[in-house]
């Protein structure tokens, strides 16, 4: 997988908010699940609740569209189904999962990613809750830096149709803040057309594909 000339990462997105029209505002670090629904998280124990590795794992797995039971979860989170369960009762306070139609043996109901598509603001105003913010940011990448790992290492294995198809490249441009904020828009908005499939919106051949948008600028010199 050769490196390509510009970057396209996509979700989710980091970005931190300042102070804008002269008027003093709590900085937030903002984590994108999907679209401009906003969940506020303030208290540093929220915000650090949702990096907990089961949670994180749960999350991802839900965010593929299927619906899984607190037993199919708890094969990827390594705990106990009551224990999962726990986490999964977690996550619908927040709005990021909930319980979806029983199947029909009915023995155990399964959740799914619920439809309100949610960003983040994380109150990082606090040092309390800017380290917390920070764990949670750090997370994400470790998450998305482990698949990417796991690819290369067995990309020799993929077909060449998907070899040829993965992308890996970064690009360093000089940008306002403004700029900044609408080039970050354009790339969001350009995964719209292809969010929310469900089983059965999914054409022949897809699979699960992971799309990172990282924005950042480079610390002060």
């Amino acid at each position: 997988m050769p490196p390509k000339p510009s970057s396209q990462k996509g979700q989710p997105r980091s970005r931190r908010a300042g102070a804008r029209d002269n008027r003093a505002e709590p900085r937030k670090r903002r984590i994108q699940t999907a679209d401009e629904d906003a969940l506020h998280l303030q208290d540093p124990r929220h915000i650090r609740a949702l990096a907990h590795p089961a949670r994180m794992a749960i999350i991802d797995a839900l965010a593929s569209g299927d619906e899984l039971t607190a037993t199919e979860c708890a094969e990827l989170t390594g705990l106990s189904p009551s224990a999962t369960a726990y986490h999964l009762n977690l996550l619908q306070r927040y709005d990021f999962a909930e319980p979806a139609p029983a199947r029909n043996d009915a023995r155990e109901r399964p959740w799914r990613a619920t439809d309100r598509r949610t960003l983040v603001d994380l109150d990082s105003s606090t040092p309390a809750g800017a380290a917390a913010a920070t764990v949670v940011g750090l997370a994400l990448i470790d998450r998305t830096r482990a698949l990417a790992k796991a690819f290369v290492a067995t990309e020799r294995e993929e077909s060449a149709e998907w070899q040829d198809v993965a992308f890996l490249g970064n690009t360093d441009l000089w940008l306002t803040a403004e700029e900044t904020r609408k080039l970050t828009a354009d790339l969001v908005a350009g995964l719209e057309p292809y969010r929310g499939r469900t089983l059965a919106d999914r054409p022949a051949g897809t699979r699960r594909v992971r799309i990172v948008n990282m924005v950042f600028p480079h610390p002060k010199r």
